[in-house]
C-alpha cells in the first residue's frame, strides 16, 4: 500500500505539479515520497535491520529528487527568454 501510494503521488508531482511548485517544495516532496516507497519495500522484508532502514531511507531521500531533477529538468516556472529582434542591434 505504501509503495503504490508513494509512486502514485510521485507521478502526480512529476507530471502535473512539476512546473507549478517551487523548486524546494517539489524536491522535498519527492524526497519524502521516495522515503515512503522505501518504507513500503522494507516492510515487505522479513527482518530488516536498523542499517537497512537508515541506508534505504537516506539514499532514497537524496536519489529520488536528484533523479527527477536530472530527468525532467528544474522544477518551478521557467524564466521567459528575452525576445531578440531579427537582425539584432548592430551599431
Amino acid at each position: 500500500m505504501l509503495i503504490a501510494a508513494g509512486v502514485s503521488l510521485g507521478l502526480l508531482v512529476v507530471f502535473v505539479l512539476w512546473r507549478r511548485l517551487s523548486e524546494v517544495t517539489a524536491l522535498v516532496a519527492l524526497g519524502v515520497l521516495g522515503m515512503v516507497v522505501g518504507s513500503g519495500a522494507l516492510l515487505l522484508q522479513s527482518d530488516p535491520g536498523p542499517a537497512d532502514w537508515v541506508a534505504a531511507l537516506g539514499l532514497l531521500a537524496v536519489l529520488t529528487p536528484a533523479h527527477c531533477r536530472f530527468a525532467f529538468g528544474p522544477p518551478g516556472r521557467r524564466a521567459e527568454a528575452p525576445v531578440v529582434a531579427a537582425g539584432g542591434n548592430h551599431a
